[in-house]
């Protein structure tokens, strides 16, 4: 891949990351949902990829678009909003809780030793979050805006011609990808899947999903073609 393609199929994937870490680091707004609507983001969705999770999320996030292309703003932020709360926020059970502690750790409860680990990961690479409800550092969105900062940094280095640290920023992509993210994503994802009670939360889990997996073996296959 030429030096200007590459550069561009990163600005890709790091402007995919950045949308999935904003759908599940915030509850959706009305200028965000009526930008995807507007630009039927996912009718025209800027990468396309041979990925059974991927397709079927797009296939119902495109329906999503369709059928709410008429309906009142109101009442479709109304429902994501439910259903944004009924599975990361509460009160009460969450369905899908967001946190990586939760699944890694024996006693399922945040801030256990992952968050310290995401935490100093994040520090590594000069990136604080500063969090108002003080959400922990492994929160699932989170972690996918760091990887678009990770991609970004990346896009930097290459269009300055500084190889060297670019392909360092790519093994820290998958060394975060190997040792944080994929633990964790498929049964994150899946709960998401199973309890949305929207099209659109249940597309953008699986999304989600068919895009990590592509992502992470993108990313393998690469490194390991560079140490042959």
């Amino acid at each position: 891949m030429k030096l200007k393609e590459e550069i561009v199929f990163l600005e890709i994937r790091q402007m995919i990351y950045a949308f999935l870490g904003s759908a599940f680091l915030n509850p959706p707004n009305s200028s965000q949902i009526q930008g995807i609507l507007e630009q039927k983001l996912f009718v025209q969705f800027p990468l396309e990829l041979d990925q059974a999770d991927f397709l079927k999320g797009l296939k119902l996030l495109s329906r999503w678009t369709i059928t709410n292309e008429d309906s009142q703003l109101e009442d479709i932020l109304s429902q994501l909003q439910q259903d944004y709360s009924n599975l990361f926020v509460g009160p009460g059970h969450l369905l899908a809780p967001p946190w990586e502690s939760v699944y890694l750790t024996d006693d399922k409860l945040t801030f256990g030793s992952p968050t310290l680990e995401v935490r100093e990961f994040f520090r590594k690479h000069g990136l604080e979050y500063e969090r108002i409800n003080n959400d922990p550092d492994d929160h699932f969105g989170l972690e996918m805006e760091f990887m678009s900062k990770l991609i970004q940094m990346e896009r930097h280095h290459l269009e300055n011609q500084n190889l060297e640290d670019a392909i360092r920023l790519s093994n820290e992509h998958l060394f975060f990808l190997q040792e944080h993210v994929m633990k964790w994503a498929d049964r994150f994802t899946q709960k998401v899947a199973e309890h949305a009670g929207t099209d659109y939360f249940q597309g953008l889990a699986l999304l989600t999903r068919g895009y990590l997996t592509w992502d992470y073996e993108l990313l393998q296959n690469r490194i390991s073609l560079s140490n042959s």
